[in-house]
């Protein structure tokens, strides 16, 4: 039996959670019962598996739902609802923005970085290798790395731009779901080697490897973020 309807819309993961909200809330889902599985409610909502996760870490945000690796998502007690995530704007258009800009900022970069720029980045990458040696994934050396080279590529346009996405970010949504998995020690090496081979790039003067190399990382930051 189907319990829910496909949604249609820009913001399907609201409209995923305010359903599945409801059913929690209106006892359609008592508390211990199981939801259904992420294929399944792929199905259900007629969408793929970003909008449904991004609901599914809203209702565990709002302690509704308890996750379980491997087993399953499941009602917990409810509790007072707040919602105030769903205002800011979508980890899914944050990461689509960043694939899109950001290999052509660190492309301008290696062309316009200076001499005092490229020592800024050299610092933040060995706070990057500090942090990742202690096993404390940085959050500050990872948005000061990308706002340097937005400030380098001499694009005042691009830097604005780049600087609005990163305010997008301080918001619950992203932080939990990058507690959950890019901020976590099975990503930490890889993540330094790639920003140490963007950084190289561009400090050598090489566009066409910087860009390879940020728009790799970008793909790898899309792979990582819903795994």
């Amino acid at each position: 039996m189907q319990a829910f309807s496909p949604v249609f819309s820009k913001k399907l993961y609201v409209q995923i959670y305010d359903q599945i909200h409801e059913a929690i809330v209106s006892g359609r889902y008592k508390v211990g019962d199981k939801l259904p599985s992420e294929k399944e409610l792929c199905q259900q909502f007629n969408v793929s598996r970003v909008p449904v996760r991004e609901a599914l870490c809203g209702l565990e945000l709002n302690g509704l739902v308890e996750s379980i690796q491997g087993v399953g998502v499941y009602v917990k007690k409810p509790v007072a609802d707040s919602s105030d995530w769903i205002q800011g704007v979508s980890p899914q258009d944050i990461i689509n923005a960043r694939v899109v800009l950001e290999p052509h900022v660190a492309r301008e970069a290696a062309l316009n970085i200076s001499e005092a720029e490229k020592r800024e980045l050299l610092d933040i990458i060995e706070r990057f290798r500090e942090a990742t040696e202690t096993g404390d994934y940085s959050t500050s050396a990872d948005k000061d790395f990308h706002l340097c080279i937005s400030k380098a590529c001499g694009n005042t346009m691009f830097t604005m731009m780049i600087d609005q996405i990163f305010k997008s970010m301080d918001q619950k949504m992203w932080d939990f779901i990058l507690s959950r998995t890019i901020a976590t020690e099975k990503y930490g090496g890889q993540n330094f080697v790639e920003h140490k081979q963007i950084a190289d790039m561009i400090i050598s003067g090489d566009a066409d490897g910087a860009y390879s190399s940020m728009k790799e990382h970008m793909e790898k930051l899309v792979e990582r973020f819903w795994d």
